[in-house]
């Protein structure tokens, strides 16, 4: 004859050994998974400098309206959260903020080639990752034993409703422009300066000039020479 099992003590034995599962356990008693925080960006107000200490117009003006602050104006002026600078405005037909920029100057002084500088609906200056090895994020220069200087690629451009024109400051791409140098200035307020005239490889303030057709998708970037096209900015971390 079978052995008879009380149903009390089967269903006793059934709920402790749920307990002492580990799988069982509540939800506030298993820890939660620590989340790396990312990085974040560095919103920033923007001055574009007209002219150099001795009075010399620089050749990519401001419009003269002041600095140019993240948030405003459809302006994003930030450094993201990889190390880069953007800076420009949202595409606009009628655009509230804009750069002036000056193609008088090509190196190749037969160059005829002047962009179409009306009806200007977007601008950037942007500069690029990994273009010098070992060149920090921008707004780890000067801390945690990082050099207080140093030489990034940059592109500055803009286009109106039928090209786009990018200004490729990068040795690596183009020999005969240069790497624009970026300063911190201070620590705390956060500040710093970018130039195209400091000590980095190249040569200082010429940029390679592209046009692009915007309205073909497939348009290829068009080389039309080296020319001055010199500027400065300072960056004020908001």
């Amino acid at each position: 004859m079978r052995p008879t099992v009380s149903l009390l003590a089967l269903a006793t034995s059934l709920i402790l050994a749920a307990c002492n599962d580990p799988a069982s356990a509540p939800l506030a008693d298993i820890p939660a998974p620590v989340l790396s925080k990312a990085a974040q960006p560095t919103l920033l107000a923007v001055t574009v400098v007209d002219a150099d200490a001795l009075g010399v117009p620089y050749k990519i003006q401001s419009d003269g309206l002041g600095e140019y602050v993240n948030g405003m104006q459809t302006m994003t002026s930030e450094i993201d959260a990889s190390g880069n600078l953007q800076f420009g405005p949202a595409f606009s037909t009628a655009l509230a903020r804009k750069l002036r920029f000056n193609f008088s100057a090509p190196v190749d002084p037969l160059n005829s080639y002047r962009p179409d500088e009306t009806g200007q609906q977007e601008w950037k200056i942007k500069t690029n990752p990994n273009v010098v090895s070992g060149t920090p994020a921008i707004n780890a220069l000067g801390v945690n034993g990082n050099p207080a200087a140093g030489c990034y690629g940059s592109t500055a451009s803009h286009q109106n409703s039928g090209t786009r024109y990018p200004i490729i400051y990068n040795t690596a791409s183009d020999p005969q422009s240069v790497n624009v140098y970026i300063t911190r200035t201070s620590i705390s307020p956060a500040t710093w300066t970018m130039v195209t005239n400091g000590p980095c490889a190249g040569t200082a303030n010429q940029g390679a000039l592209y046009s692009q057709i915007v309205t073909n998708k497939n348009a290829p970037m068009v080389f039309r020479g080296y020319y001055n096209l010199s500027f400065s900015l300072r960056l004020r971390a908001l």
